[in-house]
């Protein structure tokens, strides 16, 4: 019976990983580095999860009941993956399997392979899931043999010497993640408004001089795009690639809607944010405002507004100016 790794390994095809590549603009070779790290990586946080007190039971909890929805939804790997590259996915799933240092631990493993790999561990997190829930079922595992099972396929994948670069590279994005979880820990509720503070900045800027559709568009995947950009560039266990690695993400947007209704509170939150980053991590001060700013610039210079079929029109109109000065004096 095969392993869950070569499960999920084999339901990976050529054709898959090929359109994986020109999705990223990587070579397969990439590609199939970080799925080689990614299955071992989400297998062996979810083993560790399961050794802890109550854990297993946390993880069955997690497993999915219709495993064949789950297991088919590899078909069309490389346009979801597409789609989550310029929409922002859900950050829930890969938070539920690595927890709260996710981002930093998805940071890591890019660093290793040169390319974002966010959103294929998005994808491949509830395809593993699928593949131990069926393993369960077949089983008829409880929650103390589900965790006997990870905790040994795990220890079998790590001591085998074939696969000792994949499990040092995955080790040491979890190391990644245990930094980032603990800063994060530090902030308490305060981490909430730093998470939210790009998609804030975004909706500030942008329901300064609303575009139309297709400007709106074009605006929330530049401050996206200036998001990641920042987040790729800082080391993976700094701040910014601890909150921001993923890009704004659905659930940061839906949390930003109960935080702040309105404008004014918008503004409150990127004060709150700004404060929280100073008051806990004074070293990060400058590059998480710098990284603030960057996405409200992209955001303001994505569309032009006013005009007419994109003729005439201005690119950063005098509200966007407003909010753009209005962040500026928020930084100082």
């Amino acid at each position: 019976m095969p392993s869950i790794i070569e499960s999920l390994t084999s339901m990976i095809k050529p054709d898959m990983i090929s359109s994986i590549g020109k999705t990223f603009g990587v070579d397969t070779s990439k590609v199939q580095q970080a799925i080689g790290v990614a299955g071992p990586l989400l297998l062996g946080s979810m083993a560790r999860t399961a050794g802890n007190a109550g854990g297993a039971e946390s993880v069955m909890r997690m497993l999915p009941t219709d495993t064949d929805g789950i297991l088919g939804s590899l078909g069309n790997f490389g346009s979801i993956i597409g789609g989550l590259m310029n929409a922002g996915g859900s950050s829930s799933m890969l938070t539920s399997v690595l927890g709260n240092g996710s981002n930093a631990i998805a940071a890591s493993l890019s660093k290793a392979t040169g390319f974002n790999v966010t959103p294929l561990l998005g994808m491949l997190a509830p395809a593993l899931m699928g593949i131990i829930a069926k393993t369960v079922k077949l089983g008829g595992l409880d929650a103390t043999g589900l965790s006997s099972l990870l905790t040994k396929e795990h220890a079998e994948f790590t001591s085998n010497p074939v696969n000792a670069a994949s499990a040092s590279l995955a080790s040491s994005a979890m190391a990644a993640g245990d930094q980032a979880n603990a800063m994060i820990a530090s902030y308490g509720d305060a981490w909430k408004s730093v998470a939210a503070g790009p998609a804030a900045v975004l909706y500030m800027v942008a329901s300064a001089d609303m575009s139309g559709p297709i400007g709106s568009v074009k605006e929330a995947k530049a401050a996206n795009e200036a998001l990641l950009a920042a987040a790729n560039a800082a080391a993976p266990t700094s701040l910014i690639a601890a909150a921001f690695s993923g890009g704004i993400t659905r659930d940061q947007l839906s949390s930003l809607k109960t935080m702040a209704p309105d404008r004014e509170h918008l503004l409150a939150v990127v004060r709150q944010s700004i404060a929280a980053v100073k008051s806990h991590s004074p070293m990060d001060s400058k590059s998480f405002n710098d990284t603030l700013f960057a996405v409200a610039t992209a955001t303001a210079t994505a569309a032009k507004e006013g005009g007419f079929l994109g003729i005439g029109g201005t690119l950063v109109s005098q509200d966007e100016q407003q909010a753009l000065d209005t962040l500026k004096a928020a930084f100082a």
